[in-house]
């Protein structure tokens, strides 16, 4: 038997105060807007401040009675609260989104500090790497593909009860009749582009609609899907500027 890692897209929840009933309110909507989805899915706890004072076996207890099934926790913990999700048997994971958040905000200073001019003789041309996943041909139901950090490209359809997932954005040359989740770490200015828009779910940044709720004018049809407003907006592929 060996050890791997691997990477999984995981549902987090961000808890700001120790009074839990937040938390239970936020996995019962999430719940509700996807049942089949979110049904025993797995869950991340991030808490907001290590100065909270959190009961984490009944962290646990509603976690399980919103029935999502909690992975660990994870944020800026203090010793004690490390301390004492360890007695109740809970994981302390590491804070990927905060260091990528981290990342992203000293990256945005460095371009915001950086004169940009034209090259000259001596300068040195462009050899940064541009972080895109592509995959050829059909994602078959039960198939999941997850693009961590990167766009995701589909060349070929997204069969019913398929998942793709990315942190960038998501394109597909093909028919969606399964599920998109683009900006899975948050990133909002993402969109999900598709010829045959025909889904079960579609997501950017945690905010979903399921296929009921999407206008039925883009059925079938090319389609981009964005957000604006904290909302998802609809668009015809070919009229996007």
């Amino acid at each position: 038997m060996a050890l791997k890692s691997l990477n999984f897209a995981l549902l987090v929840v961000n808890v700001k105060c120790a009074d839990l009933i937040d938390l239970a309110n936020e996995l019962n909507k999430k719940r509700i807007m996807a049942p089949e989805f979110f049904s025993y899915a797995p869950v991340v706890v991030a808490l907001d401040n290590n100065s909270l004072e959190i009961d984490f076996l009944e962290l646990k207890k509603v976690v399980s009675a919103q029935q999502f099934i909690l992975i660990g926790i994870s944020g800026e913990l203090s010793e004690t609260q490390k301390r004492q999700a360890q007695e109740q048997g809970v994981a302390i994971l590491r804070n990927t989104i905060h260091s990528l958040k981290k990342k992203e905000r000293t990256q945005r200073d460095e371009v915001k500090n950086t004169k940009l001019s034209m090259y000259t003789d001596e300068s040195e041309p462009f050899n940064g790497e541009v972080k895109t996943i592509i995959h050829h041909g059909r994602v078959r139901s039960g198939q999941q593909i997850y693009a961590k950090e990167c766009d995701l490209v589909i060349n070929g359809d997204v069969g019913a009860g398929a998942e793709v997932i990315a942190d960038g954005n998501i394109h597909i040359y093909g028919a969606l009749r399964g599920k998109a989740l683009a900006g899975a770490m948050g990133e909002k200015t993402v969109s999900i582009f598709c010829q045959i828009f025909t889904p079960e779910l579609v997501s950017i940044a945690g905010v979903y609609k399921l296929s009921d709720a999407l206008p039925i004018e883009f059925s079938g049809k090319s389609c981009v899907v964005s957000m604006q407003d904290e909302q998802l907006v609809l668009a015809s592929l070919n009229k996007v500027n």
